[in-house]
C-alpha cells in the first residue's frame, strides 16, 4: 500500500512541476529573450516484488530529472549578428539623414545662395556703373559667406553628436558587460556543485548578449564552467568569466577631432575593428559620409575663393585701383600674406620626432577633397591619399613637386621613423570664408588695361581690348606702344618712362599672333593683345591704364562666368558640380543605408523566427499542456486519496 502511495506521489509532485513550468512559460510568453522551458520526467527505480525464479518489477513512479531551456545557439548566433547589422543600418539611416537635411535643403542650402550671387555678378555686368548693383553683389557675397559658415557649424555639430553618442555606447557598452559578468558568477553558484543551471539566468545573460551586439558586433564561447566568454573587435576579450575589460574613448592620436575605443587596460584602439552595431555605425558615418561633406564643403569655399580672388585681381574698381581678394579664407595659398600662406599639418601625438610638416595650396584644381597621411618609415617618406587610400607619393625625401596640388615640405626639425601627419588641405576652409571687402567700389568690374590705334594710322591693322596676365606686375598700367617700323616688323616701347624706353625692336609681326610672343618673351608687362590686319609704317597702337573706365564690364563678365568654369577637380567640376556630388553622394549613401536597413531588418526577422521555433512560447500549445498536466495531477491526487483509503481501511481492520 506504500508503494500506491509513494507511486502517487511522486507523480503528484512531478505534475505539480510541469503545471508551475507551463504556468511559467505562460507568463513570459511576451518576454524579449525568453526561452521556452520544458520538463524533463523520468522513471524511478522499479521494485523487485518477485521470487527466484520468478523476476518480476514493479514501478514506483516518476521522478523530474531537470527543467530544461529549448535552445538552439546557432540561431542565436544568428540573431546576434543580424541584431548588429540592424543596429549600425539604422545608425547609418538616422545620422545620413540629418545630413542629408542640412545639405540638400532647397532654401536653406548652398545652391540658392551661388545661384544668387552669381545672377548679383551678372547684373553687376550688365550694369558695371551701378553701385546699387554693386551693393546688391556684395550683399548676395555676405549671404553666401554666411551660408558656408552655416553649413560648416552644422556639420561640425553633427560630428559633435556623433562623438557624444559614441562615448555614451561606450558607458553602455561597459554596464552591459559587467552585467554579463555578474550574470556568470550566479549562473556557475547556481549550479551548486549538481551540474544544473538556473534556465532564466541563461535567458537573462543571453538578453545582455543581445544588447551588446545592437552596441558593437559580438562573437562569444561557452566554457566548461558555465560562464560565456564575450570578445568583440578582431577577437578582443570583453568579458571572461566574472571579470570585464573595460572600454573607454579618447581623443584621436592622428585627428584631435575624432575619437578613439580603446581598452582601457592595455590601451589597444579597436576603433577600426568595431565594424557592426551602433558603435560602427557611428565611426562608418563620420569617416565615409561626414568627413567627405564637409572635405567638398571646403574645395567648393577655397575654390572660389582662389579662382575668384584670382580673376578679381585681373580687374580694375571704380576708384581706379587694381582688384583685391573678393573673399579671403583660411586656405594656404603662396603669395598670401602670412601665416595664411602656410597651414601646419597636424602631427599624431605618438610622434617620437621634432619636426613641423607645412603645407600650401598650389593648384587648386588639381586639389581633391580628401585629408591626407604623410609618413616616414624605414624605406622613405610616403603621402597616402585617405579618401581612397592610396598613396600617391613614396620616395627618400619629402615630395619637390606638388601631390594633388598640394606642396608639402619640412617646416622645421627632423621627422623619426613611424612618425604621422595629417595634412586636411580643404576641412576647415568653409568655417573661414568671409567676404574681404566692404565698399561696392572696390569690386573690379573693369579690366585694368585698354587699347587703342592711333587716329593717324594709315593701315587697315587693328588692335584687341587686350587681357591682363599677372596683377602681380608692376609694369601692368604702364603705357606702352607698338610703332610699325613696317608693314612687318614693329618696336614695343613704354611711353611712361621719361624718356621713352624701348623694350623690344624689330618685333616680326604675324597676324592675329600674341603680344609679346616667344619663350622667353622679350618683355613682360602683364599682359597680352593680339594685332590683326595690315598695318602701315607709322601705325602706333597704345596700351594703357584703364583707369576712369567705370562704364568697362570686361572683368565682371569673366567674373560672372566663373559659374560655369570648370576649375575645379582637374578641370571637370565647376563649383556647383561639386555641390551636386556631396548632396549626390550623401543622398545615395541615405538610400543605401535605408535599404540596408530595410533588408537587415528582414532578416533579423527571419532569425527571430528561427529561433522562436525553437524557443519561443507557443500559448496554444502551453495551454493544451496545461491540461494535460491538470489531469494528471488530478489523477495522481486521486491515486494518493486511494492509497490513503486503503491505509486507513487495513488500519480500522487491524484496530478490531
Amino acid at each position: 500500500m506504500v508503494d500506491i502511495l509513494r507511486t502517487g506521489l511522486s507523480a503528484l509532485i512531478s505534475s505539480q512541476r510541469a503545471l508551475a513550468t507551463t504556468s511559467h512559460n505562460i507568463a513570459n510568453a511576451n518576454k524579449p529573450g525568453y526561452s521556452r522551458q520544458r520538463v524533463e520526467i523520468g522513471s524511478n527505480i522499479p521494485h523487485f516484488a518477485g521470487s527466484a525464479g520468478r523476476p518480476m518489477y514493479v514501478g514506483t513512479g516518476v521522478h523530474v530529472q531537470s527543467i530544461e531551456r529549448l535552445y538552439d545557439d546557432f540561431a542565436m548566433q544568428q540573431v546576434r549578428g543580424h541584431t548588429s547589422n540592424v543596429g549600425q543600418a539604422e545608425t547609418m539611416d538616422q545620422w545620413i539623414g540629418q545630413l542629408d537635411g542640412v545639405l540638400g535643403d532647397g532654401k536653406t542650402g548652398l545652391a540658392p545662395a551661388l545661384d544668387q550671387f552669381f545672377a548679383a555678378a551678372q547684373d553687376v555686368a550688365d550694369s558695371p556703373a551701378s553701385l546699387p548693383a554693386r551693393q546688391a553683389m556684395l550683399g548676395q557675397a555676405g549671404t553666401l559667406a554666411a551660408r558656408f559658415q552655416e553649413l560648416d557649424n552644422q556639420i561640425n555639430g553633427l560630428r559633435q553628436g556623433v562623438n557624444q553618442t559614441l562615448g555614451n555606447a561606450v558607458g553602455e557598452i561597459n554596464t552591459l558587460a559587467q552585467g554579463i559578468a555578474k550574470i556568470n558568477e550566479s549562473i556557475v553558484l547556481s549550479q551548486g556543485g549538481n551540474g544544473g543551471t538556473a534556465p532564466d539566468l541563461l535567458d537573462q545573460r543571453d538578453q545582455m548578449v543581445a544588447d551588446l551586439a545592437r552596441k558593437v558586433p559580438v562573437t562569444t564561447l561557452a566554457q566548461s564552467d558555465g560562464t560565456l566568454t564575450v570578445f568583440v573587435g578582431n577577437g578582443q576579450t570583453l568579458v571572461q568569466g566574472y571579470k570585464t575589460y573595460g572600454l573607454e574613448v579618447t581623443r584621436s592620436a592622428s585627428d584631435s577631432r575624432k575619437l578613439d575605443i580603446r581598452f582601457a587596460q592595455n590601451s589597444a584602439v579597436v576603433t577600426d575593428h568595431l565594424s557592426g552595431g551602433e558603435v560602427g555605425g557611428l565611426v562608418a558615418f563620420q569617416n565615409q559620409v561626414l568627413d567627405p561633406a564637409q572635405n567638398k564643403l571646403g574645395l567648393m569655399a577655397v575654390g572660389l575663393a582662389k579662382t575668384f580672388n584670382d580673376q578679381h585681381r585681373l580687374g580694375m574698381d571704380f576708384n581706379g585701383q587694381l582688384g583685391g581678394d573678393f573673399f579671403k579664407t583660411g586656405a594656404p595659398f603662396p603669395g598670401n600674406p602670412p601665416p595664411s600662406d602656410v597651414a601646419l599639418a597636424a602631427p599624431n601625438t605618438n610622434n617620437s620626432g621634432t619636426a613641423t610638416v607645412t603645407f600650401q595650396i598650389a593648384d587648386i584644381g588639381a586639389v581633391q577633397p580628401s585629408d591626407y597621411e604623410v609618413f616616414l618609415g624605414s624605406s622613405g617618406y610616403s603621402v597616402r591619399r585617405l579618401s581612397d587610400d592610396k598613396v600617391v607619393y613614396s620616395g627618400a625625401s619629402m615630395p619637390g613637386a606638388p601631390v594633388d596640388g598640394l606642396t608639402i615640405g619640412i617646416g622645421g626639425g627632423a621627422m623619426s621613423v613611424g612618425d604621422r601627419f595629417l595634412v586636411q588641405p580643404t576641412r576647415e576652409t568653409a568655417r573661414s570664408f568671409q567676404l574681404a571687402i566692404q565698399d561696392p567700389r572696390q569690386i573690379a568690374v573693369a579690366a585694368p588695361i585698354k587699347t587703342a590705334a592711333s587716329q593717324s594710322n594709315v593701315g587697315t591693322a587693328k588692335i584687341s581690348a587686350g587681357e591682363a596676365l599677372d596683377a602681380g606686375n608692376p609694369d601692368l598700367l604702364r603705357s606702352v606702344e607698338l610703332r610699325f617700323t613696317s608693314a612687318t616688323q614693329f618696336d614695343v616701347v613704354d611711353v611712361s618712362a621719361t624718356p621713352p624706353a624701348t623694350l623690344a625692336t624689330s618685333q616680326l609681326y604675324t597676324p592675329g599672333a600674341s603680344v609679346p610672343s616667344g619663350s622667353p618673351p622679350p618683355f613682360d608687362n602683364g599682359w597680352r593683345v593680339a594685332v590683326t590686319g595690315t598695318p602701315a609704317k607709322g601705325d602706333v597702337f597704345k596700351i594703357d591704364s584703364n583707369a576712369g573706365g567705370v562704364g568697362d564690364n570686361r572683368n565682371a563678365l569673366k567674373l560672372a562666368g566663373l559659374q560655369a568654369r570648370q576649375t575645379l577637380l582637374n578641370g571637370t567640376s565647376n563649383f556647383r558640380d561639386v555641390h551636386g556630388q556631396m548632396v549626390a553622394e550623401v543622398g545615395t549613401r541615405g538610400g543605401n543605408a535605408r535599404a540596408t536597413l530595410q533588408a537587415q531588418t528582414a532578416l533579423l526577422e527571419h532569425a527571430t523566427q528561427a529561433r522562436d521555433g525553437v524557443s519561443g512560447v507557443n500559448l496554444d500549445e502551453e495551454a493544451a499542456n496545461l491540461m494535460k498536466y491538470q489531469q494528471s495531477y488530478e489523477a495522481a491526487a486521486k491515486v494518493v486519496q486511494i492509497g490513503d483509503s486503503i491505509i486507513q481501511t487495513l488500519l480500522d481492520a487491524i484496530r478490531r
